[in-house]
C-alpha cells in the first residue's frame, strides 16, 4: 500500500520543465492576438530550456511556422480548427459532456477547483478551455480533489489524434499536451466518473 502512494506522488509530480512547457503551451494554445508577433521571439529563449530534444524541435517547429505565417492567417486557421469545428474544441468539457446541463456544474466545479488552488482564472473564458488548464498546472502543480480536471485532460489524446488526421499545425502542440499529462492520468483512475 505504501509504495502505490509512493508511486502516486512520483506520477502526481510535475518537474520543473514540465511546468515550463505548459506555461508554452498555454500560450501556443490560447488564440493568436495581435501581440503574439512580438511575443514570439521571446519564447524563444523559453523553448531553448526545454530538455527534452523531440519536445524542443516541436516547439521550435511551431514558433517557425507561426513566424512566418501572417496573422490573419493564423487567426483564420486558429479558428477554423477549435470555434468552428465541436470535434477538435479546446473547450475540454464539451467533449465529455456535450452542451448537458451537467457540463455547466462542471464549469462550476472547475472554477471552485481553481479558487480553492488561489489560482485567479481569467476573465472571459471558460474553465475548461484546454490553455487555461494548462497554465492552472503550470502554476499549481499538485490541485487537490481534481478528478474532473483529470477527466477533461483524459480528452486531450483523441483531440490531438483528430488534428493530426488533418494535419493541422497545432496537431503537435495538443499532442505534446496529451504526453505531458498522461502519464499522470494513470495516478487519476477515478477520472471517468460522473460530475
Amino acid at each position: 500500500m505504501e509504495k502505490m502512494k509512493e508511486m502516486k506522488e512520483m506520477v502526481d509530480f510535475m518537474t520543473e520543465n514540465d511546468r515550463v512547457q505548459c506555461k508554452l503551451l498555454a500560450f501556443l494554445l490560447d488564440y493568436p492576438a495581435s501581440s503574439w508577433e512580438t511575443d514570439l521571439v521571446d519564447l524563444q529563449e523559453t523553448v531553448a530550456v526545454v530538455v527534452d530534444l523531440q519536445r524542443r524541435d516541436l516547439l521550435q517547429s511551431f514558433l517557425r511556422y507561426a513566424e512566418t505565417t501572417p496573422l490573419l492567417k493564423l487567426q483564420e486557421t486558429y479558428t477554423a480548427a477549435f470555434d468552428l469545428d465541436p470535434t477538435t474544441s479546446l473547450y475540454l468539457t464539451y467533449h465529455l459532456m456535450g452542451d448537458s446541463e451537467d457540463r455547466g456544474k462542471a464549469l462550476a466545479a472547475l472554477l471552485w477547483l481553481y479558487h480553492r488552488a488561489g489560482y485567479d482564472a481569467a476573465l472571459g473564458e471558460l474553465p475548461d478551455y484546454l490553455p487555461m488548464i494548462l497554465e492552472f498546472l503550470a502554476l499549481c502543480q499538485k490541485p487537490a480533489d481534481a478528478d474532473l480536471l483529470w477527466s477533461c485532460l483524459g480528452t486531450v489524446t483523441a483531440l490531438a489524434e483528430r488534428l493530426a488526421k488533418n494535419s493541422h499545425p497545432y496537431a503537435g502542440l495538443v499532442k505534446l499536451a496529451a504526453d505531458i499529462v498522461q502519464p499522470r492520468m494513470a495516478a487519476h483512475p477515478d477520472t471517468n466518473k460522473e460530475v
